[in-house]
């Protein structure tokens, strides 16, 4: 009987490898994002970073299990194992920024591109991660050998008791890495923190391993049932291998109702991993009363493939289940919080059943092979099988059977194997009667072969129910009417094409449900929105620099931006990095609309990560374009972050131009100055453009100002006659588009207090998620362009508007605010309702010229006033002084009656004054107006505070700027984003102005 100490002394043991489990995992995420930056996330190189640390675990593994029976005290070596990893976990961040930085300036261009740069890049990674995976893999059998001889109970309880507290801890570290540590430290804190968490594991286990103790001998002698101990090694990497079919087919087919967020992603691991952990602790108490270990790994195996064909069933069901969620919570930071947790067990609901009859298997197998007499030995000897096995399943189910199968197929395989080995060990397995075992070889075979049977038929979910994007929309299948015109699983992603009902033919084309690019394939149909973005990707730089050469396009999409880059007659070559080749495929749906991307022999596509890719080569081009998927989806955030837009301009030509496309929806005012935090230091000017009301194009030069806008020189009458569709004519047209300049946009990052978004520190990867569920848009940022006052004319020195700008009404928020003032204009004019401006500007504008016109301004002047603001602030920003004759300059539409109340007669003559730009006398006015007691109406307040800081801007003059909004603005919330970055660009403007 152990003492009390021995016992507590064991539970220690117990707890610090559940701490270690933790730590493990902290490795295993932070590591695949480290090496991910460096290789890139194409699928081959996703698969060697998993290969890779399961590849060193399973050396590590197999090391113990030859030398562990010589080892007089097994805890001692693992001590000094998980100090080393510790001490290298704390260094790791140094060590990879000094290799991988000497790579990039001394290794990579010695080798050149091809297979040498491929293997460099591959052993540098090996070499960076490969000693800590060997020790961690040498953890497990280690404790186990050192625990088992520490206890006189059988091994059973021992390595189920130690493979759950393992597993769990690792299930709280996926969650932890995630959701607390990254936002907190980033990756250097995290992989640091499992660095010091190592140490304090060896710290606390050496008092424990001092005592020397005997090998392990086997506590009974199973019959072998014909089996050897190779075949119990086969059947561990078998399941091995299934478990990891599992575990990827599932994390694919979840990402289609989850979305494929970081977070999704974390969650559906602690999932999987939990099923592990409590299938280990359910078998801790059990594992020594069972008479035969093989019999009940044979029975956990076709329980295994059971409730692996089961979860096809309950993912069936999921569909609905998130669309429930979405309609049902609110979209705020609660209703995210609940989603992630109701999304967590959905993902136990599919995978739990499963992985906890995983659990059960490698204890069980590793306990089979202890009582045929196998010794220490056989611990490391399973759990290096095991981990082989994986590594078979990961390169099997990204590379054969996802691609050639599809995702359902693959599970479906997979648990007719587990099936398959179930039964057979079942019936080799020694200890059971014959007829006992034949019955239940029956049973198990109907059972099994019944429900293979129903999973395939009934299982099979409809590809518009995949592609529905149903975690954004809560619509759990796309409209009735939709054809679906291609669906394919491939290496990273499941890629859809579907046509929505309708005469304009609207195609979509969608990553794992979610849509990437729309484009209408009726050339006589109006453009899709997707398409101006799409097409002014390629057609700005060319307005900047039509006589371009070489130029790069990062992600293929629906394929109009290189299709748009191939009107131009003097390109040479366009080079499009594209990780997911089932994208490129589907692509080919759009038809005419994108053919030259397919026709045309200057296109060459590489299927590989963007970095990685342009690492690998020393070509320079002149025009990079980088239009990848949201930064919300993992891994794409690395494209819009501090190290991608310093390594950018290291390969451009000289004058040349960088344009990257950032989404306005789905997305904060802070994650946007995020990005550009990353961004504008490193390109000597930048410009934005929109082309609707949820994108915004930056267009960028890295060594000068960008030039002027000319004419598409060398265009083809094609691609012409494409961007005249689009309301594009010339050099003028492209003015309705701008946004900011460079001044504006470090105003726009000046106001906010977030982080520089960074590979390092992942502050768009973390936060994105949260903003596509509350649906937050940026769309103030487009408000800038066409709101009410004339910001973008005076703060970026735009022209004035003109009276062609409203070629495209409906699509700029400027020109939607232009035909507006037009419509009100000839509404003040001649008393009648014009046009279809919005219902309740017209009722202003019908309350103020009635007022007017009645002589009734002093009965009601507060009233007057504040529809007045509101009229003047949809009019003055969109019109000319000269289209503002009769309006407010000279108003024709006023009564012969002037007013006896003061105020009116003041905020007229502000409004002239504002409409001919005669900025001095706007400020003047003003300032008097907030003296005189106007700002007891609020909305006029509101309007005329804002105003009058514009123009004391116009002015240069800052600090009445400050003072003014220090005097008026606390109270004043209408208006305040626009303020504020005018206050911002003010800042810019001064600190400019102070420069040499």
């Amino acid at each position: 009987m152990h003492s009390s100490s021995s016992r507590a002394a064991n539970i220690a043991l117990l707890g610090l490898f559940a701490v270690s489990g933790f730590a493990g995992l902290l490795y295993e995420t932070i590591w695949a994002q480290y090496l991910g930056l460096f290789l890139g996330h194409a699928a081959y190189a996703q698969s060697f970073v998993l290969i890779l640390f399961m590849g060193g675990m399973a050396l590590g593994a197999w090391l113990v299990s030859r030398r562990s029976e010589l080892l007089a005290r097994p805890l001692v070596a693992y001590a000094a194992a998980e100090l080393i990893v510790g001490v290298l976990g704390i260094a790791f961040d140094p060590i990879y920024h000094g290799v991988t930085g000497f790579a990039y300036s001394r290794v990579f261009p010695l080798v050149g591109s091809g297979y040498l740069l491929d293997a460099s890049r591959y052993a540098i990674c090996a070499a960076l991660i490969g000693p800590q995976c060997v020790l961690l893999g040498t953890t497990f059998p280690l404790m186990s050998a050192g625990y088992l001889r520490r206890t006189p109970v059988e091994g059973g309880q021992v390595l189920a008791g130690l493979y759950f507290s393992n597993s769990f801890g690792a299930a709280i570290g996926a969650l932890a890495a995630t959701f607390a540590l990254l936002p907190a430290v980033g990756l250097p804190g995290t992989v640091m923190t499992g660095g010091m968490l190592s140490i304090v594991v060896a710290v606390l286990v050496w008092p424990l391993a001092k005592q020397p103790t005997a090998a392990v001998a086997s506590a009974r002698n199973e019959a072998a049932g014909g089996l050897l101990p190779g075949f119990i090694l086969l059947a561990a990497a078998i399941t091995g291998a299934t478990s990891f079919v599992y575990e990827l087919t599932w994390v694919r087919m979840l990402a289609q109702a989850l979305g494929s967020t970081l977070h999704a992603f974390e969650l559906m691991l602690a999932a999987f991993i939990s099923g592990i952990a409590f299938g280990g602790l359910w078998l801790r108490r059990r594992a020594d009363r069972l008479p035969d270990a093989l019999l009940a790994a044979g029975w956990a195996q076709v329980l295994m493939g059971l409730a692996a064909l089961g979860s096809l069933f309950v993912y069936a069901r999921s569909f609905d289940w998130i669309a429930a969620l979405v309609n049902g919570l609110a979209r705020n930071d609660e209703g995210y919080a609940f989603f992630n947790v109701a999304s967590g067990a959905i993902s136990l609901a599919v995978m739990f059943p499963a992985a906890f009859f995983a659990g059960m298997t490698l204890p069980l197998l590793t306990l089979a092979l202890l009582r045929r007499g196998s010794g220490e030995r056989a611990i490391g000897r399973a759990y290096a099988a095991n981990t082989l096995g994986a590594i078979v399943g990961v390169l099997l189910t990204l590379h054969v059977l996802m691609p050639s199968l599809g995702v359902r197929l693959a599970l479906w395989l997979a648990a007719l194997v587990d099936l398959a080995l179930g039964l057979y060990l079942i019936a080799r397995s020694g200890g059971a009667a014959m007829r006992v075992r034949a019955r239940a070889l029956v049973v198990g075979g109907v059972v099994s072969a019944a429900l293979a049977v129903a999973a395939v038929a009934w299982t099979r979910v409809d590809p518009l129910t995949l592609a529905s994007s149903v975690y954004r929309s809560g619509r759990p299948r796309l409209p009735d009417g939709t054809d679906m015109l291609y669906y394919a699983d491939g290496k990273t992603a499941t890629v859809a094409l579907f046509q929505y009902p309708g005469p304009s033919k609207i195609r979509s084309i969608a990553t794992n449900g979610k849509p990437d690019a729309s484009i209408a394939t009726d050339p006589a149909a109006r453009p899709a929105l997707d398409e101006y973005t799409m097409a002014f990707l390629a057609a700005l730089p060319l307005a900047y620099r039509p006589q371009i050469e070489d130029a790069a396009v990062i992600g293929f999409g629906s394929g109009m931006t290189v299709h748009t880059l191939l009107g131009s007659d003097t390109l040479r070559s366009v080079d499009v990095v594209e990780i997911e080749p089932e994208m490129v495929a589907a692509a080919r749906g759009f038809g005419p609309r994108v053919g030259r991307a397919f026709a045309d022999p200057r296109v060459r596509v590489a299927y590989d990560d963007a970095k990685a890719y342009m690492a690998g080569s020393s070509k320079r081009y002149d025009v990079i374009v980088s239009e990848p998927s949201n930064p919300w989806v993992n891994g794409v955030a690395t494209l819009f972050s501090d190290e991608f837009y310093a390594f950018v301009p290291r390969h451009l030509n000289r004058d040349g131009i960088f344009v990257q496309w950032v989404q306005l929806y789905e997305i904060t005012p802070e994650l946007v100055a995020s990005i550009l935090k990353a961004m504008l230091p490193h390109f000597h000017d930048v410009k934005a453009y929109t082309t609707n009301s949820s994108d915004m194009l930056l267009v960028a030069s890295a060594d000068g100002d960008l030039p002027g806008l000319s004419d598409i020189g060398g265009a083809s009458a094609q691609l012409r006659s494409e961007l005249q569709r689009m309301s594009v004519h010339g050099p003028d047209d492209w003015r309705r588009f701008a946004l900011l300049d460079r001044r504006g946009l470090e105003a726009l990052a000046r106001m906010a207090p977030t982080p520089t978004n960074s590979d390092m520190f992942p502050y768009v990867q973390l936060h994105a998620p949260k903003a596509r569920f509350t649906h937050t848009t940026a769309s103030d940022i487009i408000g800038l362009q066409g709101g009410v006052w004339p910001l973008a004319e005076v703060a970026m020195a735009l022209p004035q508007p003109s009276g062609n700008a409203s070629a495209n009404a409906g699509l700029l928020a400027g020109d939607i605010g232009r035909q507006q003032a037009l419509d009100i204009k000839a509404t003040l004019l001649s008393g009648q309702p014009v046009g279809s401006a919005d219902p309740d500007m017209m009722r202003q504008v019908v309350t103020m010229r009635s007022l007017a016109r009645g002589c009734a301004t002093d009965l009601a002047a507060d009233v007057w006033i504040e529809a007045s603001a509101a009229v003047a602030g949809a009019t003055i920003s969109h019109l000319d002084a000269e289209e503002l004759k009769g309006v407010w300059i000279q108003p024709a539409w006023l009564a012969s009656c002037p007013s006896k109340d003061p105020r009116v007669a003041r905020v007229l003559a502000y409004y002239a004054a504002l409409s001919a730009r005669d900025w001095p006398e706007t400020a003047r006015i003003g300032s008097e107006l907030f003296d005189g007691g106007l700002d007891t109406v609020p909305s006029f307040k509101a309007f005329a505070l804002g105003a009058t800081d514009l123009a004391n801007f116009a002015l240069g003059r800052y600090g009445a700027m400050a003072d003014l909004e220090r005097a008026h603005g606390g109270d004043v919330k209408q208006y305040a984003f626009e303020r504020r970055w005018l206050a911002a660009l003010s800042f810019v403007s001064n600190a400019r102005a102070r420069v040499p």
